[in-house]
């Protein structure tokens, strides 16, 4: 596992070697179930923040280069008028890629650029498949839709699905 302490400061010092002041943070946590996000930076008092990341971005498996993308992704959200993903973040992100190309960051990023296996598939315990154009959907409960699926139709092409359960997970 990753030490998230030592890769937040070597991302700072990064931020600070490129005059960028971020702002300080209170507490870098360990999120152990998000699944459709990589970190949330929430703002706890003016300049003060809390900056989570997801475990799986800490396994040995996963590129250093992708979770200190997502560190400093969550950072530039420290930085004084860069609470959202345009206007300064935006810049500030472009800025940092033009400075030290190995990190390209940007508002969101998917599991393949990540290096990861898509986020409900390593828990799930169905799988619904489309028989129109094979999108597949994962699910860990068994809910209407993995009881039902012939109640239901695919979003995209208005195909009927099929549901089935995998073996050898949770």
């Amino acid at each position: 596992m990753k030490d998230l302490g030592k890769l937040a400061a070597q991302c700072e010092a990064e931020l600070e070697g490129m005059g960028l002041t971020c702002g300080t943070v209170r507490r870098w946590s360990v999120n152990s179930r998000a699944e459709k996000r990589w970190g949330q930076c929430r703002q706890v008092a003016e300049g003060v923040f809390d900056i989570e990341i997801s475990q799986r971005l800490l396994e040995d498996e996963v590129d250093e280069i992708a979770t200190k993308t997502t560190i400093i992704h969550e950072l530039l959200h420290t930085v004084e008028g860069c609470l959202g993903h345009r206007g300064k973040w935006k810049f500030l992100a472009e800025m940092v890629g033009k400075t030290y190309p190995q990190y390209q960051i940007k508002r969101t990023s998917s599991c393949e650029e990540k290096g990861l296996s898509q986020a409900g598939e390593t828990q799930a315990r169905y799988r619904i498949t489309c028989t129109g154009c094979g999108v597949q959907a994962y699910r860990q409960r068994a809910g209407r839709l993995v009881k039902r699926p012939e109640d239901f139709r695919c979003g995209k092409c208005g195909g009927k699905l099929v549901a089935e359960r995998l073996q050898n997970r949770i």
